[in-house]
């Protein structure tokens, strides 16, 4: 159990440093693509990115095959059991720095090119202020005020002579229905982070009370005992409470995105709130709350 421990702590640091080299390699290159890719669609770059990420992503399977082979399925007899879960907590705490690892990484990644949805939606705005007083009905010429932003093809009645006329969008506000949701989860992704942070917390936690409740199989001092038994308390307490308050951040952060989502496409609000309640019910469903 011993050599196989640290022969698995050696191929775990290996993994770190090969993770950590390519990782650091790829992201300058990454950046200098997402700057440098002229196409609206940044299909080159998201390409490398993909590329890239499932580099990263082999590695820690890589990694998450040999912790079960050798670790979680390590034969043990009942009198070894007590040596066998200290020996397993220890691994699994090994492999968790690489996947804390591949997980700031992954993010970093990600974030080597961030599209302005915001300048992408002002500059939309900018060119409704122009127009918004310049559409004239084809039948009389009398001026048609188009009363909000149009993003497929509408038909507007003139109010001078009732002649329906057809207003045709640009081509950058029929962009405006895709838009609206990548800007809504861009103004709130504050509040995504916030979730994510705090749901990995619980298993933190969960890991520091094992360790404890491990210490305190030979443990004879009454004194020491009864410390870390309170100890164990706090920390699942801390757990509890962390994992009750989970739910209340997504729920937030995804309330918070679809009035976003609402203010910015208005006209799509109904079918938005059918969504919304969809996703909720899974995330529901899937929390058992």
């Amino acid at each position: 159990m011993k050599e196989t421990q640290e022969r698995f702590f050696i191929f775990i640091d290996k993994l770190k440093e090969k993770l950590q080299e390519f990782a650091v390699a790829s992201i300058p290159e990454l950046t200098e693509m997402g700057n440098s890719d002229t196409d609206e669609y940044k299909r080159s770059y998201y390409r490398m990115q993909a590329a890239v990420l499932g580099q990263l992503e082999s590695i820690i399977k890589k990694a998450r095959e040999v912790k079960e082979e050798k670790v979680t399925n390590f034969p043990y007899n009942e009198n070894s059991r007590d040596a066998y879960y200290q020996f397993r907590t220890e691994c699994y705490a090994k492999y968790q720095e690489l996947d804390d690892l591949y997980d700031a990484y992954r993010d970093k990644i990600q974030d080597t090119f961030s599209e302005d949805y915001e300048a992408k939606y002002q500059n939309i705005l900018n060119e409704y202020n122009t127009i918004k007083d310049k559409f004239k009905c084809s039948q009389c010429g009398s001026p048609i005020i188009i009363n909000k932003i149009y993003f497929t093809t509408t038909y507007i009645t003139c109010p001078a002579c009732q002649t329906k006329n057809t207003f045709e969008p640009s081509s950058q506000a029929k962009t405006l229905e895709h838009l609206g949701r990548s800007l809504a989860e861009q103004r709130t992704k504050h509040l995504l982070e916030e979730h994510n942070k705090k749901s990995e917390i619980p298993h933190q936690l969960y890991l520091q009370a094992h360790q404890i409740k491990l210490s305190l199989i030979h443990e004879k001092d009454k004194k020491i005992i009864a410390q870390k038994e309170q100890e164990i308390l706090e920390l699942e307490k801390q757990k509890a409470d962390i994992e009750q308050e989970i739910p209340f951040l997504y729920t937030n952060y995804l309330r918070a995105m679809f009035d976003e989502w609402n203010k910015i496409n208005p006209d799509l609000q109904e079918e938005h709130e059918k969504f919304y309640n969809r996703l909720l019910t899974d995330y529901k469903q899937t929390k058992n709350i």
